[in-house]
């Protein structure tokens, strides 16, 4: 898959792990999953292909395979490499098919300044090209004392030129064309 559309929680940006992201700009990060609902193992043979379809959002239906998993984090082919941090499910051992729901970000840092440099990790960072970037908008309100989210009556997206994370606290979505990777990440400095 070439074009897929990431989510992206201003804090990843305000933490210092990247700049702003604008459209028509080139940007490298490896991706980050988590599941939406759990991951079951597929036992019918023809689901053992890597698949990605786009739901809504950042949200995807995934058949893959895990292809690394460790204590801490682990990664899933679906036709492109992601990892999610956190201990993985007893049935995610290498060479193993899940599939579910699952949604997709820019990994905010844990790939980077730590996953990437332990031995064995595969190389998952790929280069995207930002196409367009929608930002959430809506009224926030208190769902619970002192937590307060977007009102899903008046909850929707609007399209802007890049994002700007330090102004607008909330979640983006970034429309991506893969343009190269995976490889390995690099040492970074935050900027």
């Amino acid at each position: 898959m070439a074009d897929l559309i990431v989510g992206l929680d201003s804090w990843v940006v305000q933490d210092g792990n990247y700049g702003d992201f604008a459209q028509a700009t080139n940007a490298s990060f490896a991706l980050e999953f988590w599941p939406v609902v759990p991951l079951p193992k597929y036992g019918r043979p023809d689901h053992k292909a890597p698949s990605i379809t786009h739901l809504f959002e950042s949200a995807y239906e995934i058949a893959a395979q895990v292809v690394h998993a460790q204590d801490d984090w682990w990664v899933l082919d679906a036709g492109l490499l992601m990892y999610c941090d956190g201990k993985p499910p007893d049935n995610a051992r290498p060479g193993t098919w899940l599939g579910g729901l699952v949604s997709i970000g820019v990994d905010p840092f844990f790939y980077f300044e730590s996953h990437a440099h332990q031995p064995g990790a595969p190389a998952i960072v790929y280069d995207w090209t930002i196409n367009k970037i929608e930002m959430e908008i809506g009224p926030l309100i208190e769902t619970k004392p002192k937590h307060f989210e977007r009102d899903p009556e008046k909850r929707g997206w609007k399209e802007v030129a890049k994002t700007d994370a330090w102004h607008e606290d909330g979640s983006y979505l970034l429309y991506c064309t893969r343009v190269g990777g995976p490889r390995a990440a690099q040492n970074r400095h935050r900027p």
